[in-house]
């Protein structure tokens, strides 16, 4: 348990700010927020002084591509480093982007599952991961491999994604 008193509070609501807070965590969520006289101090609490500090909610990222390095073609093929460096990188990429006050993102396809698991297992700093594995597209667009002139190109093909390939409703369902 830990209680967090003396910062500033903005608490997302559009309320006004509120100074000398506190915001009591259990098991990782917060379970009591207010101006400090409001909130009750556990005997058992680590308290964190956060005295001229303001403490905000988490920023919300609902479009990102966290394991995108990159435009090169050399990076869209897969050809500029070994996956694992890839993959060093991504994990780099998620500590910075929590870092920087992102909480929640939603990756919008790139980012693999196993990247979600390390997360939540702490294995990795980030933020908490929702993930769309792939792109979802109609033929010939963003997410098909087969360029207008017939040859598989810019996608590196990951067999253990689903394709994202759907034309019409009931494909779309499928690929859903």
């Amino acid at each position: 348990m830990q209680l967090l008193l003396g910062a500033t509070l903005i608490d997302g609501t559009g309320a006004a700010p509120v100074p000398d807070a506190a915001v009591l965590i259990n098991d990782g969520r917060i379970s009591a927020v207010g101006p400090r006289q409001t909130v009750s101090r556990p005997a058992h609490a680590d308290v964190i002084d956060l005295s001229g500090l303001t403490l905000l909610p988490g920023l919300i990222d609902g479009h990102d591509h966290l394991a995108s390095h990159g435009y090169a073609m050399t990076q869209r093929w897969g050809l500029h480093e070994p996956l694992s460096t890839v993959h060093m990188r991504t994990a780099t990429v998620l500590r910075q982007t929590l870092a920087t006050g992102y909480t929640t993102i939603r990756d919008a396809a790139g980012l693999d599952v196993g990247f979600k698991l390390a997360v939540e297992e702490g294995l990795i700093a980030g933020p908490r991961l929702m993930l769309a594995v792939s792109i979802i597209s109609p033929t010939g667009g963003i997410g098909d491999r087969v360029s207008p002139s017939g040859h598989d190109c810019c996608i590196v093909l990951d067999p253990t994604l689903p394709s994202g390939v759907a034309n019409g409703i009931h494909e779309v369902q499928q690929v859903v």
